[in-house]
């Protein structure tokens, strides 16, 4: 008959037999949605004319089940799939909401090979990482199994190794690590990344931020990371022309409420954007550029480049960096009128699929926590809260950081 898998945008149809060279079609949701065959508001019952709207047809549908069967009219093999309702469009184009529990399409097998658009597709790409637990090491647990007889807070050589092989299989993977439970001196942390010889990098806030409100340490503290309110998903240092390759964020003191990590593998979700919702929202956020503009009474700073850059190595234009503030982003000025709306909206798009809750990983910080980044790949947020939350913050070169982490892996 065939196989049908259900992913988050769009469903695959797996044919069993290779007709016309057809193994495979992939259909997204609202397009499915949209060519609904039944005769129940779909089409009309007499002309078999469509009758449902495309603009009513939300773009993040998706099934809420689907199964393949046979067609009860004329028993032949069919997907099934089940909706949740959706408003209509009354005579003057006002929207009326429906009055269905679900809607259900039957869609012959045969129907769907005839018309499929999407054959034998090759490069798909998964959801970003987005479970917490695939990037956790807890220290404490480490200390527990590994713990160094002359020193007992302290790691064997054995465990030592063990740690950094953990950090480097989930940064090298995932972008992100979060530590627990690794304890209160930074500076002792900082090496936890890069050898004794090497140090971080030190930016204009100065060697260490301190994030916090009523910040005293640092200079050119006017900026959100020094207030209460939420800072959105962003990639640091956008306006600098070389941008520091991680960051790690220390817990001295979480908030009372509130202030929350997140964290989205970006260059997963670029690839997402490209292959499964919009190349052309792609093509215009890795070709256009933009003004990262960071203006502070003390200090200011201006880089111009696309959101998503790509490299070209060994001929394959993979994804370099991204720049994602938008609190340093300037305004548009390369883009010509009739195009700026286009523009907008392919920002949109790739901000909406940042926010899905199936592309962030989040994690709540505790006193002694550390979550440590890929600030060129991976995008980071935290909500809004009260108290007096603290977290120092700590750059780091890539290299620094992969050199060691590779001869500590190779020991």
């Amino acid at each position: 008959m065939a196989q049908i898998e259900l992913h988050p945008d769009w469903i695959r149809v797996a044919f069993s037999e290779a007709i016309n060279g057809i193994t495979t079609a992939d259909f997204h949701y609202f397009w499915l949605r949209h060519n609904c065959l039944c005769l129940n508001g779909c089409r009309h019952p007499t002309t078999r004319e469509r009758l449902i709207d495309a603009a009513v047809i939300p773009l993040n549908i998706r099934a809420l089940r689907a199964v393949v069967s046979s067609n009860n009219d004329a028993k032949e093999p069919a997907v099934t799939i089940f909706w949740p309702p959706i408003a209509t469009k009354g005579a003057r184009g006002e929207l009326e909401p429906s009055q269905e529990k679900e809607h259900v399409s039957v869609f012959p097998l045969d129907w769907l090979r005839n018309n499929a658009y999407a054959v034998n597709r090759k490069q798909t790409h998964d959801l970003p990482p987005h479970d917490v637990n695939l990037v956790t090491v807890d220290y404490q647990d480490l200390v527990t199994r590994y713990s160094d007889p002359d020193a007992p807070a302290k790691l064997t050589p054995e465990g030592i190794a063990f740690y950094k092989s953990q950090l480097y299989d989930k940064l090298s993977r995932y972008g992100v690590a979060v530590i627990r439970n690794r304890g209160s001196n930074t500076e002792e942390i900082i090496y936890d990344f890069i050898d004794p010889q090497a140090d971080v990098i030190e930016t204009h806030f100065g060697r260490i931020e301190h994030l916090r409100t009523g910040n005293t340490e640092n200079s050119n503290n006017d900026q959100l990371g020094y207030t209460n309110l939420p800072v959105r998903l962003h990639t640091d240092q956008c306006y600098a022309e070389t941008v520091p390759g991680f960051q790690f964020l220390h817990c001295i003191r979480p908030a009372d409420v509130g202030g929350e990590n997140y964290f989205v593998h970006a260059e997963s979700a670029a690839n997402y954007l490209k292959t499964e919702v919009s190349r052309r929202a792609y093509d215009l956020l890795t070709t256009v550029p933009v003004r990262f503009d960071r203006k502070q009474s003390k200090f200011q700073a201006l880089h111009i480049d696309p959101i998503l850059r790509l490299g070209n190595k060994a001929g394959e234009h993979r994804l370099e960096q991204v720049r994602y503030s938008y609190f340093t982003q300037g305004p548009q000025t390369s883009v010509p009128f009739a195009d700026m709306r286009e523009w907008y909206e392919a920002l949109q798009t790739w901000d909406k699929l940042l926010y899905r809750d199936d592309f962030q990983i989040k994690a709540e910080l505790k006193a002694g926590d550390v979550v440590i980044y890929d600030n060129l790949k991976v995008l980071h947020a935290r909500n809004g809260f009260s108290g007096a939350r603290h977290m120092a913050g700590v750059y780091l070169s890539s290299s620094d950081l992969w050199s060691h982490l590779a001869s500590t892996n190779n020991k």
